[in-house]
């Protein structure tokens, strides 16, 4: 094999491009090296070829040069074998494919510095460290993105940026929606809260992590529930005025239909009295229609029985239907129209513990105090709502109490209590 110095220009050239393609590598090499901050050898050694690399380059290109007889150019590969120079440039490319290779492989599993604010710029959340002098240690782009719309610049001071955080915003088009958790609205309709963490290591002791969070889905979310909220609590408004006025119906319904059953069986018997008078119809019958006169009054006068021992039963009886029991303590009032009042004001109970509260006991006391009867009446069923209010059925026991000179006390809080005070007076002390 002939010196390279009497080979053909163009294996020459074929040479110098293979050398210009390894400094190249070697170049690639030696800053993947220095960044990745690897042994002190590595960097060393990839040094070392790049500087050998560029001397072979030099002379390469210096036997070139004379081979074109362009003076004052000496041959220094005069003697060299061109084939050992070939091999030897082909294994020096090779070596550096593979080293690069095997440095991509190290690079992709292994952290390092460039790693870490790599995987950092890439969360999708702001995040920012900072020391104790409210110098940036670290910020990813997220952040520096937010304190521009926030601020009008870019992070460079925790310090401004904290009250930048904590008081009104500079720019018109950012709302601050909670001054608590500092969580503000953005022009570009995102939502993003601020949290600031004390780093506790000892040796951090000092530094302060940023974070904020994409909260626009929860905001969103949470305003489209308050919004179905408010027209749940409206529609439920209108359901129960609804059921009020369908009870207050019911019972004048109820009322008008027990009036005109009352005023047909009055006239019914009061006619068949008149005929057995007459001598019309056979007196046998007149035993027969004094009961039912007996029952229409006892209907007029709110009472079921005639005997007062037994004036709750039918009471009871319309408790049991609704599942309800009836605990009482003491006696029914002597009075007739108390005792009517007292047995309308348990049946009232007992349908709005059953229709509202959902209970299975109503408990009533009664007392004969000096010159008074005071009935209490309360129930085990649910807490009443803060807007609880009396409805057609207390409404109309208050004005049947106040008309026999008594008085009733509604209370909703903390439990539902009825109070009736009916007066007693001379003749009966």
């Amino acid at each position: 094999m002939s010196a390279l110095i009497n080979d053909t220009i163009k294996l020459q050239n074929v040479l110098m491009i293979l050398m210009e393609i390894c400094l190249i590598l070697e170049f690639i090499l030696l800053f993947s090296r220095i960044m990745r901050a690897v042994e002190k050898w590595k960097i060393t050694v990839s040094a070392s070829w790049l500087i050998i690399s560029f001397l072979i380059m030099a002379g390469l290109l210096n036997d070139h040069q004379h081979r074109l007889d362009k003076p004052p150019h000496k041959p220094i590969f005069y003697s060299f074998p061109a084939y050992a120079l070939v091999i030897i440039i082909v294994l020096l490319t090779v070596y550096l494919i593979l080293a690069i290779c095997k440095e991509l492989k190290e690079y992709h599993n292994t952290l390092s510095p460039w790693s870490v604010y790599e995987a950092v710029n890439n969360v999708p959340c702001g995040v920012c460290f900072s020391d104790s002098l409210g110098r940036i240690i670290l910020s990813n782009s997220k952040m520096q993105e937010l304190c521009r719309m926030l601020t009008g610049n870019y992070l460079h001071n925790f310090d401004s940026f904290r009250y930048a955080i904590n008081s009104e915003p500079v720019q018109d088009n950012v709302i601050k929606l909670n001054s608590d958790n500092n969580v503000f609205y953005f022009q570009d309709g995102s939502v993003w809260m601020f949290q600031e963490y004390h780093l506790t290591e000892p040796s951090l002791k000092g530094y302060v992590q940023t974070v904020a969070l994409d909260v626009s889905e929860i905001y969103y979310n949470s305003e489209e529930i308050k919004r179905n909220n408010e027209k749940l609590a409206k529609l439920n408004q209108k359901l129960e005025e609804m059921y009020e006025r369908i009870s207050d119906e019911i019972r004048e319904q109820e009322t008008l239909s027990m009036k005109m059953q009352v005023h047909d069986n009055f006239g019914r018997s009061l006619l068949s009295i008149r005929r057995i008078l007459e001598d019309k119809e056979s007196p046998e019958n007149m035993k027969e229609q004094l009961e039912t006169l007996k029952q229409q009054v006892y209907i007029l006068t709110n009472t079921t029985v005639a005997n007062k021992e037994n004036q709750y039963e039918d009471t009871e009886r319309h408790a049991e239907e609704l599942g309800i029991s009836i605990q009482i303590q003491g006696s029914y009032p002597d009075t007739p129209a108390y005792r009517c009042l007292t047995d309308r004001a348990i049946r009232e109970c007992v349908t709005n513990c059953a229709r509202h509260a959902h209970g299975n006991t109503v408990f009533v006391i009664m007392k004969r105090k000096r010159n008074e009867y005071q009935i209490q009446i309360t129930n085990d069923g649910e807490l009443p709502s803060k807007d609880a209010k009396e409805g057609g059925g207390l409404s109309a026991l208050r004005k049947a109490v106040e008309a026999e000179g008594g008085s009733m006390n509604t209370f909703f809080e903390p439990a539902f209590y009825l109070l009736l005070n009916l007066p007693l007076f001379d003749e009966e002390y």
